[in-house]
């Protein structure tokens, strides 16, 4: 029997119709490194995904950003022997770059939708990324 795990992630956008997304380490330990992903993590024991998410966006870029829930799916890790059970957030965060601390990770960066298509992105979020697009019909400005 497959182990599960719950997970959440957050995709962060702003006015520019931007996703924020970071760049994973380049550690041979990691899932996909290298490679762009949405911020969040594992749920902790004990913790809601709505708790998670803000755990983990404190953790990770030390902001406290207001998001709500879109929606979960399950996958599989890479592993493939791991079901991961995904909650998905959606918020909204203006805050250039420049002024965002990030503590994992090697940068963080916006991208456009038309970028997604060439960027390395992890955790096969690359379709979840382009179905938040259609779904929020953010426009490019």
């Amino acid at each position: 029997m497959a182990n599960r795990v719950q997970c959440v992630t957050a995709i962060l956008y702003n006015s520019g119709g931007q996703v924020l997304l970071y760049q994973r380490d380049n550690k041979a330990n990691l899932s996909f490194p290298g490679y762009w992903s949405t911020l969040g993590g594992a749920i902790e024991a004990e913790e809601t995904p709505a708790e998670a998410i803000r755990r983990e966006l404190r953790e990770e870029i030390e902001l406290d950003v207001p998001v709500k829930f879109w929606k979960d799916f399950e996958r599989i890790h890479s592993s493939g022997i791991t079901i991961i059970q995904q909650y998905v957030f959606v918020g909204y965060l203006d805050h250039p770059v420049t002024e965002l601390v990030l503590n994992e990770g090697q940068a963080l960066a916006y991208f456009e939708k038309s970028e997604l298509t060439t960027l390395p992105i992890g955790f096969g979020f690359d379709t979840l990324l382009q179905e938040f697009f259609q779904t929020y019909e953010i426009e490019n400005k």
